[in-house]
């Protein structure tokens, strides 16, 4: 027994390809447009640093510096404390200087300053009391200040490539699901399913 008829069966099929590139090319693409975001801080300079895909970007009066890649085995979150870079993965503690440079590293055992960086992510008050603040604006990441200019904002398109990545994505696991059923009953009608 057929779960859809031929003709619906191919489209489906047709439709999971462009679905999987879809779902890929916008999973590269987002090194421009990330999906979480590991914190925001600012240093004494006024320079920006936004966690985002593994990497600590730096900005300087809205344009990107450089990138500080840290050496964590894991995902971590991080702020700027006394001129220096400061990052937890939970069970390390890693200090930078503003470069990248490790300074020092070493046990966080109960994980209290990742849980403090958690609350704070998504918000920095600098040593100026400029509160800092990620917001999202039609999907499109922002930070912004207590003042209300916009400091860094995501390109235009990551409003239309984050649903079509979530939609993307939603298809290919019904996709996946549906071609399973429909070969499970094609085996079960015929009566290969005791030879599989």
């Amino acid at each position: 027994m057929k779960l859809l008829k031929p003709k619906y069966r191919r489209l489906m099929r047709a439709l999971a390809i462009p679905a999987i590139l879809i779902f890929l090319l916008s999973a590269m693409v987002t090194g421009r447009m990330a999906l979480s975001y590991e914190g925001i801080a600012a240093d004494d300079a006024g320079r920006l640093y936004l966690g985002r895909g593994g990497k600590i970007e730096v900005y300087e009066a809205g344009q990107k510096v450089s990138a500080i890649t840290p050496h964590v085995d894991k995902s971590f979150l991080f702020t700027v404390r006394d001129g220096q870079l400061l990052l937890s993965t939970g069970k390390t503690v890693v200090t930078l200087d503003l470069q990248g440079n490790e300074v020092e590293q070493q046990a966080d055992e109960d994980g209290a300053l990742y849980k403090e960086l958690k609350a704070q992510r998504r918000s920095f008050t600098a040593a100026d009391g400029t509160v800092y603040t990620l917001r999202h604006e039609m999907l499109a990441a922002q930070v912004v200040t207590d003042s209300g200019s916009v400091v860094f904002s995501e390109p235009g398109w990551a409003n239309v490539l984050k649903p079509l990545l979530a939609l993307a994505g939603l298809y290919v696991i019904f996709a996946a699901g549906y071609i399973a059923l429909d070969r499970f009953a094609t085996l079960e009608a015929t009566g290969h399913l005791d030879q599989v």
